[in-house]
């Protein structure tokens, strides 16, 4: 390549990939629900436990990790008594949850008792790469 047009090549590359880049940043992104939808979310006390029922459609593969974090009323308001996060998992149509799904479960043994009185189970998935929004639910136990 001649000398004097390789500045200018650079340089047109370099747009040419930033072009590229920023149109993978601004392009609208697959909604979850394509792949992970939860339709509902309950859980009854059974003891110093709960079990849940979940309601929740896997609709394609998809890698995700969730976080579960237990909360528990007091006078000044809600207070975090334990948090769990997976690593990566594979989400693939056709899984099933056991039965029952059980607080144990559910925390992978991190988190198997509830507090006393009114808890809340915080569940949140975040797709990985994260090019999709996150989901949460709040699922109230009553005391």
């Amino acid at each position: 390549m001649n000398d004097g047009l390789a500045f200018p090549f650079a340089i047109s590359l370099c747009i040419a990939l930033i072009g590229v880049d920023t149109g993978v940043k601004i392009a609208p992104r697959a909604p979850l629900s394509d792949f992970f939808e939860v339709q509902s979310i309950t859980a009854h006390r059974q003891g110093d436990t709960a079990v849940l029922d979940v309601r929740r459609t896997i609709h394609a593969p998809i890698h995700m990790r969730f976080n579960v974090r237990i909360f528990h009323v007091e006078d000044l308001g809600m207070v975090q008594t334990c948090s769990v996060t997976s690593s990566t998992i594979l989400y693939m149509p056709g899984s099933v949850l056991p039965d029952p799904v059980t607080l144990d479960w559910w925390t992978w043994g991190e988190c198997p008792k509830l507090p006393a009185g009114r808890a809340q189970i915080v569940t949140t998935w975040d797709p990985e790469p994260p090019s999709m929004e996150s989901l949460t639910i709040i699922t109230e136990v009553q005391g």
